[in-house]
């Protein structure tokens, strides 16, 4: 019996000491709420952000490293930008990825991303990206409105010829982007 007790004490002494506080509410706590009261702006501007370590981007965002066997967590920092919480049911969370390479080049994506409100991830939607490549430049902002309707400006310059798009998306009850036509 008294081998019994000291199992049990053991095996909840490591199960509490090798938990971490890792859940999705502890990770909301640790960014901003944004306020929307009628639009955001969202691009490469200043941002509080509040850097996520592999473990949490594995967890909450692994869609987004996409499924294939490259290793999207070297030479890229992760960190959430802001929260929106207000919905029902989902939030909204932005988040910044960042890549530098020696090679000098600097890419910046900023991701909206849409959660169930225990974590699990929807949807996400490139937002903004900035940065030069090559022989290439990348300047792309957003607009999200208050009824949840998206509109992303995307400009380009590749090889000196300039590229320009406008797309609008909506947010649906679900939590997924949908695109709609620009007429």
């Amino acid at each position: 019996m008294k081998r019994l007790i000291s199992c049990c004490f053991l095996f909840t002494w490591l199960n509490v000491s090798g938990q971490e506080d890792s859940s999705y509410t502890a990770m909301l706590k640790s960014t901003e709420e944004i306020q929307l009261a009628d639009s955001l702006h969202i691009d490469s501007g200043e941002w509080k952000l509040r850097r996520l370590d592999s473990t949490e981007v594995k967890k909450w965002f692994s869609p987004i490293l996409g499924s294939t066997n490259n290793n999207r967590l070297k030479n890229r920092g992760y960190y959430l930008a802001g929260k929106m919480t207000s919905n029902i049911n989902f939030d909204l969370l932005l988040m910044v990825e960042e890549k530098k390479r020696s090679d000098s080049s600097n890419v910046q994506v900023i991701y909206l991303i849409t959660s169930k409100k225990d974590g699990k991830y929807i949807s996400s939607l490139e937002v903004a990206v900035t940065g030069a490549k090559k022989r290439s430049s990348y300047n792309t902002s957003s607009w999200l409105y208050k009824d949840l309707k998206i509109m992303k400006d995307s400009k380009m310059t590749i090889n000196d010829k300039p590229m320009n798009d406008l797309a609008f998306y909506k947010i649906n009850n679900g939590g997924r982007f949908i695109l709609y036509p620009n007429y």
